[in-house]
């Protein structure tokens, strides 16, 4: 998984979040010296080195994640619930379908594509083909929907929004102005006490 800048340090840790669900938590050091942290529930380490990585890149600029990627595109997101499946990580598949005229709204879990350059070019391309993109946090946890979010204000599009299949309460989420990706990572009460190895 590319990474948006040159890492010097990678810490990942374990974490069971107040709801009892296990997170990957990752703590990134940026060469430059900017600290980043990302998670994942789907136990892909990747993601949340990723995430970490653009989370560090933001916080070093002192900018947030849509200022990063071009912009943000609207101030508010509309989470709704919503069962349908996701559309499978497969980018060949997807391409293949979008060509063939088989979706109107492309429901994506970010998690399991696994980076916010393939959701970038994903939001692309459902863009020139004028379709709606969904993005799914799949467990409803805060922080998912946080992260979907900031990753929703990037996406052009009028019909972009976050979904859940339950468990989350509200409409509506603003974007974040925060520098990094989002997440506020002290609404887990045990985030505080993970003891993150100090690089040499």
């Amino acid at each position: 998984m590319a990474a948006p800048h040159v890492l010097a340090h990678t810490h990942v840790h374990s974490f069971r979040l107040a709801s009892g669900a296990e997170a990957l938590v990752a703590r990134v050091l940026g060469a430059e010296g900017g600290v980043g942290f990302g998670f994942t529930l789907n136990q892909d380490a990747g993601m949340a080195r990723d995430m970490a990585a653009w989370d560090a890149l933001g916080r070093s600029r002192g900018i947030p994640l849509w200022g990063l990627l071009g912009g943000s595109y609207r101030r508010k997101i509309s989470i709704v619930k919503d069962d349908s499946p996701a559309i499978p990580a497969d980018w060949t598949a997807l391409r293949k379908d979008i060509l063939a005229g088989r979706h109107d709204l492309l429901r994506i879990d970010p998690f399991a594509w696994g980076s916010v350059e393939m959701l970038q070019t994903i939001g692309a391309v459902a863009n020139a083909f004028d379709l709606g993109v969904a993005l799914l946090a799949p467990n409803a946890a805060l922080w998912e929907v946080q992260y979907c979010v900031a990753l929703a204000a990037t996406l052009r599009g009028e019909d972009t929004r976050v979904i859940h299949r339950g468990g989350f309460a509200g409409s509506s989420v603003a974007v974040s102005d925060d520098p990094g990706v989002g997440v506020t990572w002290n609404a887990e009460p045990g985030f505080a006490g993970i003891a993150w190895e100090n690089p040499a």
